[in-house]
């Protein structure tokens, strides 16, 4: 793969592109010494750049839907743009990927300054007066949280954009934003969206709007301290404890590890979506027999689950979101929990 400067492009016979360099399979008749001399690329401030002569470049063609000729501190907007609409040709009015990306663009550019701060300060396991425990996050996280939920960057699936869209989106977030404080809310999405196509109408009922709205936020609950990808060896039972408000409850016990975004202060309630095993002879062993549960932080009565973090995970990336070990059903009768699709089920619904 040879980085090829459009002069070069040109006599070569590849197709002209309007950026700066284009990358091809060289055919062997241009992997001439001259050749490769003339486009050597040199590393330099972590960038790979020319060592020829830049030309000027060509004013690009007015094709309609090229806006924001300044340059972005996070993401090269001209390239989004051109993978849309020229590589992807998204089904979707430009006028409304333009309004989407600039108001992306406009959030970023005010909230990027943070996230150093945000890296630097990584959330606090604290102890309340009565014992319990509980996580902190930089009060600026929870301002940047509360701005990007204003402004409706949670209702994006809802406008009905093509998901190509969206993950652009994502991607001007993330080139902003490294200590990704916005992990609350893509974990969140993610819990809702299964919650969505795998829950009871009663647990739809209860949570589904608030994960939407982000007032609850959604983890996705797998590892355990012994089992890290190997989920067919977790130790989280389930134990059937008859009827309640929101359908059949359980009671679970066990510990996990590696949960981003739990225990945290950015919201009253989080709803984890979590991997245990039935207790019973009907439960097959290993893989097939995982099943997949919302277990809250706060039952429907406001009152505590039987829940309790352990201890914060030091991470060397995303430090504004927290990853936590806990603990489940430390208490006498075991954390609450509601079943999520099928029994035996949990890893084809979770995946």
């Amino acid at each position: 793969l040879v980085c090829f400067t459009p002069p070069m492009a040109s006599r070569l016979g590849l197709r002209p592109s309007p950026h700066r360099a284009i990358f091809a399979r060289a055919p062997p008749s241009a992997l001439r010494p001259a050749t490769l001399a003339a486009g050597r690329l040199a590393c330099a401030s972590r960038r790979l750049v020319s060592t020829a002569a830049a030309a000027p470049a060509a004013a690009a063609p007015d094709d309609g839907w090229r806006t924001r000729q300044g340059l972005s501190r996070y993401a090269d907007r001209r390239d989004i743009e051109f993978v849309l609409h020229e590589v992807e040709r998204v089904e979707a009015e430009a006028e409304e990927v333009r309004g989407v990306l600039d108001s992306v663009e406009d959030f970023v550019e005010e909230w990027g300054p943070v996230d150093p701060a945000l890296d630097q300060s990584p959330p606090k396991l604290i102890t309340a007066e009565d014992g319990s425990t509980a996580v902190e996050v930089h009060p600026e996280t929870k301002r940047l949280l509360a701005d990007y939920h204003a402004r409706g960057f949670a209702e994006m699936e809802e406008l009905g954009l093509p998901f190509s869209v969206q993950c652009a989106a994502q991607f001007l977030f993330g080139g902003a934003f490294p200590s990704n404080p916005l992990g609350f809310t893509v974990l969140t999405r993610c819990a809702a969206d299964l919650l969505e196509a795998h829950g009871s109408e009663s647990l739809k009922g209860e949570y589904l709007s608030d994960m939407r709205a982000g007032k609850v936020v959604g983890t996705m609950a797998l590892s355990e301290p012994h089992a890290g990808s190997s989920l067919g060896n977790i130790r989280t039972t389930a134990v059937r404890a008859g009827d309640g408000p929101l359908g059949q409850e359980y009671r679970l016990k066990g510990d996990k590890m590696w949960t981003s975004a739990a225990f945290h202060d950015v919201t009253p309630n989080t709803a984890h979506m979590l991997l245990a095993r039935i207790a019973g002879p009907d439960t097959p062993p290993g893989a097939r027999g995982i099943s997949l549960f919302l277990v809250p932080h706060l039952l429907p009565d406001g009152s505590p689950n039987d829940v309790e973090v352990v201890g914060l995970n030091k991470k060397m990336g995303h430090r504004a979101l927290p990853n936590c070990a806990w603990s489940l059903g430390g208490g006498a009768g075991g954390a609450t929990g509601y079943l999520v699709g099928e029994p035996h089920q949990g890893l084809s619904a979770m995946f």
